[in-house]
């Protein structure tokens, strides 16, 4: 007779992130950009905070490291207020926000390592980026190195980790010169954070080591990735995903909704033996109710085949699972939330029954 477990090793989807490396630069060969975005989803908290990132354009190491500065930018901007305790968003009072957020910023920098200008620059920064503020060009005022160190830094801290690394993965084929700038770009990286070399980008060099992945580590259909954006990140927990318009439209509504009071955002959620576990998308815990919210990319094969995976491991985990589009939640975000509604309550009212 076939047993929960036989089950769940179907669906088993493993990638063994103790085995990479997350300082200096290391050449990955047996894993693509498709297994290393799906992974991200289930992050554990003891690897680096892994940014995949696209190759766009390589015409010099100093274009390569501007343009990767940029997207760290960007990206400690989605992240904020994950990396200034006490901050608030609050688009229509940017005035007010701006001033309360740089005292805490140069109060923060006072008992930490955060060089104090930049932090509050970023700052300043990152409440416009949030309302309708003026913000500054950073790479006028700060050196590359400082501008790097200081980006990573609060990079690592949104997502509690200890270290960062950017998995790098060409947009086209490069040729040998081009792969010679881009390893001295990797080179003054990897100073600041672990660099990951996926799809053979810079193959014909030998200068860096190469981990080879086992069968069965990453395993992923070989189908080519979905449209990912240049920069993709994990989830932050207890916080809806800040590239997620879906999930932050649905967030603003049930924030107005008491029955929703006890929900969690991006939280890992125990599966046993089976993963260990799971990050679901939204939780609530008291109900054993787990909501997936899923965009385009989750049409495809390799996305289908880990969704099911994971419901699989939930459900066997005693979870209800349900799952909404991203179009289902933008459209209709009061239905889709009084859905979750009567899930909760008859899950509530199911476990009450003796």
């Amino acid at each position: 007779m076939t047993n929960c477990r036989d089950i769940a090793d179907e669906y088993v989807f493993p990638m063994d992130w103790s085995a990479l490396p997350s300082s200096g630069v290391v050449s990955l060969t047996g894993v693509g950009v498709a297994a290393i975005a799906l992974a991200l989803d289930d992050l554990p908290d003891d690897a680096p905070a892994v940014l995949l990132t696209r190759v766009d354009q390589i015409s010099g190491a100093s274009q390569v490291i501007d343009d990767l500065i940029g997207r760290l930018e960007r990206i400690a901007y989605d992240l904020y207020p994950a990396w200034l305790p006490g901050a608030e968003v609050s688009p229509r009072r940017s005035t007010i926000d701006r001033v309360a957020a740089r005292s805490l910023a140069a109060t923060m920098a006072e008992s930490s390592p955060h060089y104090r200008p930049f932090l509050m620059d970023l700052t300043t920064n990152a409440v416009a980026a949030h309302g309708s503020g003026v913000s500054s060009d950073l790479s006028q005022k700060y050196t590359s190195g400082t501008l790097m160190a200081g980006l990573v830094r609060v990079i690592s801290e949104s997502f509690a980790r200890d270290a960062v690394v950017l998995a790098l993965y060409p947009a086209a084929v490069s040729t040998a010169a081009q792969q010679q700038q881009l390893a001295t770009a990797c080179d003054w990286l990897a100073t600041y954070v672990g660099v990951w070399l996926l799809d053979d980008i810079t193959s014909p060099l030998d200068r860096y080591p190469i981990r080879s992945l086992e069968p069965g580590d990453a395993q992923v259909a070989d189908e080519q990735p979905w449209t990912l954006p240049a920069l993709t990140f994990p989830p932050l927990a207890g916080r809806p995903h800040p590239s997620s318009t879906a999930e932050g439209k649905l967030e603003s509504h049930l924030a107005r909704q008491h029955w929703a009071g006890s929900r969690r955002w991006n939280q890992r959620v125990p599966t046993g033996d089976l993963a260990p576990y799971v990050r679901a998308d939204l939780l609530w815990p008291e109900a054993s109710l787990v909501v997936e919210i899923d965009g385009a990319d989750h049409r495809t094969a390799a996305k289908y085949a880990d969704d099911r995976r994971r419901d699989v491991a939930l459900q066997l985990a005693g979870y209800t699972v349900v799952r909404f589009t991203n179009e289902q939640v933008l459209s209709d975000t009061p239905r889709v939330a009084d859905i979750i509604e009567r899930l909760r309550f008859d899950r509530l009212a199911a476990k009450e029954l003796p």
